[in-house]
């Protein structure tokens, strides 16, 4: 069991006598904050599994941490040993050297990434509300729950509504990203009431409908490609039907089918690939920077600058994430549903081995 924590920047507060305002605290001050709070946040912990008669163990972690191999891979280590000592790890941002363009941003990514990367079973994403729902049903009377999902890209849903607290960052998008991270990823994530843990997480593992459950990809990322999940997004890549079916199909994606760049990506920088509609087909790595390319499309060229064979993204760098590519074994009856995500195939490098 790995328990992904907030509270850092709360503790600190209290530590200090600060009450909370309307404003969200500035990104120095909410660093300075966590490092005050994070010394008492796990005492708190400490003093709880104390009484369980359970050790447990402070995990600090950065985006930088894991969208490096060498370190994804020694962070691997570590836990698997916290595992073979019986000891759980509490993990929480490293607030106080993260800056703002490596940062996780919200627990929910950061839980993802930490479920993919010591190949958890389970993601339990507790919030303040029993599931995802069509609509906010705080503010919408006609809002039903969804029970299963299944396909991320096919829900019709309104999740812009509520972003998180004053000192905290997330919401229902967060939780959706973390889905479809931790799905990719082989682990089965569900989204229930943090106020009834106690049962739901019992229940759900024992197969009851507990919650919202996003489905699991049947064929997981390995190795490298699951560390891919780790890698930091800088831009978005939109492509051609053919650019489609070649990731979809576990080849590389070629120049020539990409129809449009967003952001700001250098080499070997983290990128998601789309389709034409901007349902997203997988993630990877560029081969070329967003403005080489977005110079050439601007002008239409790229036929003639780049050679047919030429590959944007190779195909040892791409995972694929959109569901459409998983062959399941059961029917989904009567329910809109979105949400696992998978790989088709995997390599042999591996810095990921076994895993709670």
């Amino acid at each position: 069991m790995v328990l992904v924590s907030s509270g850092a920047v709360g503790a600190g507060m209290i530590k200090m006598g600060i009450t909370p305002g309307p404003v969200k605290p500035t990104l120095a001050k909410k660093q300075a904050l966590a490092a005050i709070g994070q010394p008492h946040l796990m005492r708190y912990y400490e003093d709880i599994f104390n009484t369980l008669g359970v050790k447990c163990a402070q995990v600090l972690l950065t985006l930088e941490n894991l969208s490096n191999r060498t370190q994804y891979g020694k962070a691997k280590n570590t836990f698997d040993e916290l595992f073979e000592m019986g000891v759980v790890p509490v993990v929480n941002e490293n607030d106080t050297v993260a800056v703002e363009e490596l940062k996780f941003g919200d627990n929910d990514t950061l839980s993802a990434k930490v479920a993919a990367l010591v190949e958890a079973k389970y993601l339990f994403l507790l919030t303040d509300v029993d599931g995802l729902y069509t609509a906010n049903p705080a503010s919408d009377p006609n809002a039903k729950k969804i029970d299963v999902v299944e396909d991320i890209n096919a829900l019709d849903v309104d999740v812009n509504s509520g972003a998180g607290s004053n000192v905290g960052t997330g919401g229902m998008v967060t939780k959706l990203t973390a889905a479809r991270i931790a799905c990719a990823a082989g682990c089965q994530t569900i989204i229930c009431l943090a106020s009834q843990q106690e049962t739901a997480i019992v229940d759900a593992i024992a197969g009851k409908q507990v919650g919202t459950k996003f489905l699991a990809a049947k064929r997981s990322a390995r190795g490298k490609k699951r560390w891919l999940l780790s890698v930091p997004v800088k831009g978005n890549v939109w492509v051609d039907e053919h650019g489609a079916k070649a990731v979809l199909s576990g080849m590389a994606l070629m120049v020539v089918n990409c129809t449009k760049v967003q952001g700001n990506f250098g080499v070997q920088e983290g990128l998601v690939i789309l389709d034409e509609n901007g349902a997203e087909l997988a993630r990877g790595l560029a081969n070329y920077t967003s403005s080489a390319i977005g110079d050439v499309l601007q002008h239409g060229d790229l036929q003639n600058e780049f050679e047919d064979d030429e590959p944007f993204v190779h195909s040892n760098n791409v995972i694929v994430t959109n569901v459409e590519t998983l062959a399941k074994s059961f029917v989904l009856h009567q329910i809109t549903t979105y949400g696992s995500v998978g790989d088709l195939d995997s390599d042999n490098d591996s810095d990921a081995g076994g895993a709670a």
